[in-house]
């Protein structure tokens, strides 16, 4: 039987969390979640902020400015931040790089938005950018990333950064120190199996009251909690290297095996060839990833079919 699903056919496509035995048990946690004793919601989530910033930037002793980024704000995963900078700057033309995350090109599309790829213009006041780094094409920091920060504090654009894939690497090194970065967010599902949890963070320098500060009020705390205690359990039990240091020697073995480029990022190969022209994502190189074939979800998926 031909299989109908694109991920049977082609093993390294997407980007996933690797769902590894050894967080098998944090199903059983979550059954038990509320049971443990009465929580202090208010006190729980500033525990989760504090928790989050120190645990997020340790194994990234050289990334500069993270001490300018003070007011944080619970979100549902990194989408839910994506939206809000889009309402913020509705006015403005979005600017992201080739092989972004798709959800950005969609949103042009959908809203009829401005919109233009960072090689196609350049940049120009007027414009909002946002760009992940480590950068979702590659998985490695953006070569262009201080020039185009410098740039965006000349003219006034307001910048957002998606760190979400910075705990897949290790020792990366960048500056957070541009007037320009209205926010930096992340999120936990890339480093565990959480993807359903819808579990973030995002960082501003001072706060401004949009929907997501309002809701992260401590008068209110509007937030999902549940989710916010799993998030605050696994950083808990679990540093944010933890899948670079487990899967590196066989990241390193797979892109031998395929010759492809190690990135920085554990999950990822980079074919700089085109041998693999099925995994372009619009960039001028093609990303496989290999979380699913090392956690046999994609082996399973062939054998039910």
């Amino acid at each position: 039987m031909v299989s109908m699903f694109k991920w049977d056919i082609q093993p390294y496509v997407g980007a996933w969390s690797v769902h590894d035995l050894m967080l098998k048990n944090h199903r059983d946690f979550v059954q038990g979640l509320w049971k443990e004793k009465e929580w202090d919601f208010t006190e729980l989530k500033h525990d989760y902020f504090k928790l989050y910033k120190q645990w997020m930037f340790e194994p990234h002793p050289r990334i500069q400015g993270t001490d300018w980024y003070s007011e944080p704000c619970f979100t549902q995963g990194t989408t839910e931040s994506f939206n809000l900078f889009y309402i913020r700057y509705s006015d403005k033309r979005l600017r992201i790089a080739r092989g972004e995350y798709f959800y950005h090109n969609m949103i042009g599309k959908l809203y009829d938005k401005p919109f233009a790829f960072l090689d196609e213009d350049d940049l120009q006041e007027g414009d909002a950018v946002v760009l992940s780094v480590p950068f979702s094409d590659t998985g490695n920091v953006p070569y262009y990333l201080e020039e185009i920060l410098t740039e965006c504090d000349l003219k006034g654009i307001p910048v957002m950064l998606d760190l979400a894939y910075l705990n897949l690497a290790k020792d990366l090194s960048f500056d957070l120190r541009h007037e320009c970065i209205e926010y930096i967010t992340s999120s936990l599902s890339k480093s565990f199996p959480l993807e359903l949890s819808r579990i973030g963070i995002r960082f501003q320098k001072s706060s401004f009251e949009d929907q997501l500060n309002i809701m992260n009020e401590d008068k209110l705390n509007y937030i999902n909690m549940h989710s916010l205690y799993l998030g605050y359990h696994m950083m808990e039990r679990f540093k944010a290297d933890w899948l670079y240091t487990k899967y590196r020697y066989p990241q390193l073995l797979i892109c031998e095996e395929l010759e492809v480029e190690p990135s920085s990022c554990v999950i990822f190969g980079i074919d700089n060839d085109d041998k693999y022209p099925e995994y372009n994502r619009g960039g001028e190189t093609n990303r496989l990833c290999f979380s699913r074939v090392w956690d046999g979800r994609n082996i399973a998926k062939r054998e039910k079919l």
